[in-house]
């Protein structure tokens, strides 16, 4: 995970200390809001607001950036909120000029902003003219992205969103986006976006000395994400062609093992296959009824499948009785709607003594 940047987590720790409720704006993939939510919930934060792919939290201590959200797509610090000033532009400028950006951090900055319903002023008036306003304030030097100029590498992101309500304005206290893993110096065709990995391995619910496999492993997003939630399972992953990438992206002590192999040919007995097929979007895998029956033949009994497939695919593994669905999560991501599964086999039905009476065992 990226680096929070000198004095962010200071910044937390000194509102708290003298009473103040500093506010983050955690932005997510669409369908992980509510999972997303848990994790925040779980490492004690207070989730205030749920929408779209945006979650307002007030964090409870600096952790919230010294060990940010591995399901967050981006996080921002809360610099000034302001109710949505709506639809016109004269309305946007008074909302602008009304911020409290005092104190803003220095340095050279760029601005993005999105907002929800019609409006007759678009992305990039928001951005000039908070832009505009904290080059006023604070004395920074402001780079507009109208003209389609790249801005610095050396910057401070400011993120504004207006959601319809409130119109939120923040600063990410990391040098690059929270979806960029620093492990991930290699990517194929079809790897998987970190925080949906990530996303995909809490609800796989991996415990100490499971043993996981992922028969599409790809550059190894997956497992990579999973080990870091539970370092205590151990880890397998399989491809026929893109090993390479996924031991290159590994840290040496990190306990994955990466194989070259067959999908539809599996060993093993497992407590968790967490897997990202292909969708048939750039790779094709054809049916996945022979993986599928792969799957429930290397699973122990109490054994979970998280899976996540094109709509074909999920509505052949949903259909198919030899499968127990336990929940669907449906998420956009890389242009794509694929749908999260939680599966696990099937357990035959006991006979009772009277289904055992209306069929007796022939002689």
């Amino acid at each position: 995970m990226p680096s929070a940047r000198l004095g962010a987590a200071e910044s937390i720790t000194r509102a708290l200390c003298i009473g103040e409720q500093p506010m983050v704006l955690v932005r997510t993939v669409t369908g992980l809001e509510r999972l997303a939510a848990a994790e925040l919930t779980a490492a004690n934060h207070r989730v205030i607001d749920l929408s779209k792919r945006q979650l307002i939290v007030e964090p409870t201590s600096a952790t919230i950036v010294t060990n940010p959200p591995r399901l967050a797509d981006d996080l921002f610090i809360v610099q000034a909120a302001v109710t949505d000033p709506g639809r016109t532009r004269a309305a946007l400028t008074a909302a602008v000029n009304s911020l409290d950006l005092r104190g803003c951090p220095p340095g050279r900055l760029a601005v993005s902003a999105s907002f929800q319903g019609t409006r007759n002023y678009n992305r990039f008036d928001v951005e000039d003219l908070v832009g505009e306003a904290v080059q006023r304030l604070a004395g920074s030097r402001y780079h507009s992205r109208r003209n389609g100029t790249a801005p610095p590498t050396e910057r401070v992101d400011w993120r504004v969103v207006l959601d319809g309500t409130t119109m939120w304005v923040g600063v990410r206290p990391f040098d690059v986006p929270l979806h960029r893993r620093e492990y991930r110096r290699h990517t194929v065709t079809g790897s998987l976006h970190p925080p949906v990995a990530a996303a995909m391995a809490r609800i796989a619910n991996i415990g100490e000395g499971h043993r996981v496999v992922d028969p599409f492993c790809g550059a190894g997003t997956l497992l990579l994400e999973a080990q870091a939630i539970a370092p205590s399972a151990t880890y397998l992953g399989i491809d026929k062609a893109t090993i390479a990438a996924a031991r290159a992206n590994t840290a040496d002590h990190a306990p994955i093992h990466w194989r070259t192999g067959n999908a539809r040919a599996l060993a093993g007995q497992f407590d968790r296959i967490v897997t990202n097929p292909p969708w048939d979007v750039r790779l094709g895998i054809g049916d996945l009824a022979p993986y599928l029956n792969q799957w429930r033949r290397v699973l122990k009994p109490d054994g979970l499948v998280v899976a996540i497939l094109n709509h074909e695919q999920a509505a052949r593994m949903i259909g198919d009785t030899a499968w127990r669905i336990h929940d669907v999560y449906d998420v956009a991501v890389a242009g794509q709607h694929p749908r999260i599964l939680v599966a696990e086999p099937a357990r035959p039905r006991r006979s009772t003594p009277a289904a055992a009476a209306r069929c007796p065992v022939a002689r």
